[in-house]
Order: structure tokens, then C-alpha cells, then sequence
């Protein structure tokens, strides 16, 4: 709740950033460096600033083609989420003073599942990668669901940009990220919901 809180803040706040960000990310597009360190600003501020991810990671296929466009947004992405993780722990050093043993097991068998599912979804993503620091999900761990959960939309959003700026083409792609987050919910609920359920259709 308190992750959600605030990251709904930060937008109401800052509603203009993502317009802003847009017009940077267009007047940037012709120097490749240029646009380059934009982009990367853009998407590890996207943890506290609403910044159209999907259009950034996008248009980094468009100019940078799938390779590079799909490193940039994916190393991005991921230091926006180790912002977002300390920002969740330093919080709660101030709002609780031992640990919850009820939230502890939910994150610890829910929150893979969560990171995987909510990548693409904007305030939810944000929100879940605070909610881990919050409750202390161990690092290492958060941050291997957290590239799980991006690198196949890096490589999505960067694929379809490097293809052609058009509009069919990006809801194209917004449609393939929604069906990687339901193979994620499907795959992920056997894989660490069920881990037994798994090995039996296994075997």
C-alpha cells in the first residue's frame, strides 16, 4: 500500500514527464548517443516518474536496432528496479520496526510471481519492486525475476521498433507484452506456486 501510495503520488505530480519525455526522446533520435543517455535517464526514472516505458523501450529498436535498443532498455529497467527495491527498504525502516511474518510469506511466495507478471504494466510495476524492498525480499533473488520479467520485453519492444516506426507496429507489440504476462502467470504458477505439481506433469 505505502509503495502504491506513493508512486501514484509521483505521478498525479509529475502527470506533464511523460509528454516531456516523449518530445526529448524525438528531438534526441537523430544523434545515436544523444538519444541514448535520454533513453537511459528516462527508463531508470521510471521508478518514480511516470515515463511511457513501452514507447522508450520501442523507439530504442527504432534508433539504436534490436541488440542495442534491447541492452539499453533492459540495464535501464534494471537499475530503475534497484531504485525502486532500496527506496521500499529504506521506507520501511521508518513505518515498521521488526518484520511481519504474514507479509514475509506472502513475498516469499508470491512476489516472484508478482515481479514476472507486473513488468509491463505501469504503477503496478513500480509498486511490486518497492512492496520486495519493503519487505525485505532477499536481493539477489529480486533481481534475477526482475531480469526474467524485462529482458523478453526489451527484446519485444526493441524487435518491432527496429521494424518501422508505426502505430500498428507498437500496438503490435503492447499485444505480445500482455501475452508474455499471461505465459508468465501461467508457467510461473506451476513453476513456483506448484513446484510439485510441476515435477509430477514432468515425470
Amino acid at each position: 500500500m505505502v509503495g502504491a501510495f506513493i508512486i501514484i503520488v509521483l505521478y498525479i505530480t509529475f502527470g506533464n514527464t511523460e509528454l516531456f519525455f516523449e518530445r526529448l526522446l524525438k528531438q534526441s533520435s537523430v544523434h545515436a548517443s544523444s538519444y541514448a543517455w535520454v533513453s537511459f535517464a528516462a527508463l531508470s526514472l521510471d521508478i518514480v516518474l511516470p515515463v511511457p516505458s513501452s514507447i522508450v523501450m520501442y523507439t530504442n529498436g527504432w534508433v539504436l536496432g534490436l541488440m542495442p535498443g534491447a541492452l539499453l532498455s533492459s540495464t535501464s529497467l534494471m537499475i530503475g528496479a534497484i531504485v525502486g527495491y532500496y527506496l521500499g527498504k529504506y521506507t520501511s525502516y521508518g513505518l515498521k520496526s521488526k518484520t511481519d511474518p504474514k507479509a514475509q510469506l506472502l513475498i516469499n511466495k508470491y512476489g516472484k510471481l508478482a515481479i514476472l507478471i507486473t513488468r509491463g504494466i505501469p504503477v503496478l510495476s513500480e509498486s511490486i519492486c518497492m512492496v520486495c524492498g519493503y519487505n525485505k525480499m532477499r536481493l539477489p533473488q529480486y533481481l534475477l525475476f526482475n531480469l526474467i520479467g524485462y529482458l523478453p520485453l526489451s527484446i519485444l519492444y526493441a524487435y518491432f521498433g527496429q521494424a518501422g516506426y508505426s502505430h500498428n507496429n507498437f500496438l503490435l507489440s503492447f499485444a505480445c507484452s500482455l501475452i508474455i504476462a499471461a505465459a508468465f502467470w501461467f508457467f510461473g504458477q506451476l513453476a513456483i506456486l506448484n513446484p510439485a505439481t510441476l515435477q509430477q506433469k514432468g515425470g
